[in-house]
């Protein structure tokens, strides 16, 4: 009989499959980050779709790591940092370089940047300002990206020497009992600082949404046949959907920079659990081409459109809402295009080359390699 580790590789993929309404997950959230950013912040949840990104993040992590120890007996961590960074770093630090230009230019009607503050984007601290004593950075989103990359450093870690050798649920109860924490620290800095407002951009107290994805790539994930993964009904994602229009119809500044992020990232297991076992409308529509191809360039996305939104507003000011929308949609897009085709696929390309040894990124539908990793 076959021991019980043989039987578990046995039923867990060769490699994390292609989920092509994931794609269109992603470009759901950076549309409503988008949105926010062109001047409709006040009706339209930007954070909520950065809180998304987060969930994904975790979840896809998560799920990579448990197929690579499943399938070959370890999480090599030189291979996930070298994979990381170069699906990371380059299309960062070239949107920077680019975006630099165009302030130096005296394109971007911006506010006056300071050394201290690009030095805190090139290195991951713009989410902790009072490390360099200013905010005046170049318009290029970095704060989400550093909790995610804060997060990184330390979760594979983890998992090899913790986490990975629990059960599955005993991992997911201890991420779990670590966004209790962190929703602790949370509450204890709006009861005892004058401004808490940073609790929206500190890594401490926002890595709760990745651990709750991590908490579904560890238990009841439906890529992995072994956790016989609960399948949500409709009206289970109707009621999840509710609890999080409750948290943004509630704008009380102590309740969103408490309470609002863990009930909304908890919400967010249900219609994750649910879409990830592909069936339904909502999966065809997140399927679909269009939906696929932004959330494909969903990373170079998020990274320039600031840039290009300041750039639209210098060459006309006071352009109103949807007019810029739809000048700054068109031209971001423009630059993903040339980002993925020069630098995201080269990558991807050399990525493989140098881990062809480890388990395969997602194929697509047609059988051929995607581009980019999924997280």
């Amino acid at each position: 009989m076959p021991d019980s580790g043989h039987q578990l590789s046995q039923e867990v993929p060769r490699a994390m499959p292609y989920l092509p309404q994931l794609d269109g997950v992603r470009a759901l959230a950076i549309l409503i980050v988008f949105a926010a950013h062109c001047g409709y912040g006040h009706v339209v949840p930007g954070g909520f779709g950065v809180t998304v990104f987060f969930f994904l993040s975790g979840y896809l992590i998560t799920t990579l790591l448990r197929i690579e120890r499943a399938r070959t007996g370890a999480v090599s961590l030189p291979a996930f940092y070298l994979r990381r960074s170069l699906r990371i770093l380059p299309p960062m630090y070239l949107t920077l370089v680019a975006s630099g230009a165009l302030y130096a230019a005296g394109l971007l009607d911006w506010m006056r940047v300071e050394p201290a503050a690009l030095l805190g984007q090139v290195t991951f601290l713009t989410n902790y300002p009072g490390l360099f004593g200013t905010e005046a950075v170049l318009p290029v989103p970095l704060w989400s990206l550093a909790i995610e990359e804060h997060f990184y450093l330390v979760f594979p870690l983890a998992f090899v020497l913790w986490l990975g050798r629990l059960h599955p649920r005993r991992a997911a109860l201890a991420c779990l009992a670590i966004c209790g924490v962190v929703l602790a620290i949370r509450c204890l800095n709006v009861w005892r600082l004058p401004d808490y407002s940073l609790n929206y951009s500190w890594t401490h107290t926002r890595i709760d949404a990745i651990l709750f994805g991590c908490c579904l790539g560890l238990w009841n994930n439906p890529v992995i046949p072994a956790d016989r993964a609960w399948r949500p009904r409709p009206w289970h994602v109707a009621a999840s959907l509710a609890v999080v229009l409750g948290t943004l119809a509630l704008r009380e500044a102590a309740f969103r920079e408490s309470l609002r992020y863990s009930l909304q990232s908890a919400a967010l297991f249900v219609p994750f659990a649910y879409l990830l076992h592909g069936e339904g409308r909502a999966v065809r529509l997140l399927a679909s081409r269009p939906m696929r191809q932004i959330g494909l360039w969903s990373y170079s996305f998020y990274l320039a459109h600031m840039s290009v939104v300041a750039l639209v507003l210098h060459m006309a000011p006071g352009l109103p809402g949807l007019a810029l929308m739809g000048a700054a949609f068109p031209a971001t897009l423009l630059w993903c295009w040339g980002m993925y085709g020069l630098v995201e696929r080269p990558c991807a390309r050399l990525r493989r080359r140098l881990l062809a040894d480890r388990p395969p990124e997602p194929a697509l539908a047609d059988g051929g390699r995607r581009a980019v990793t999924p997280a």
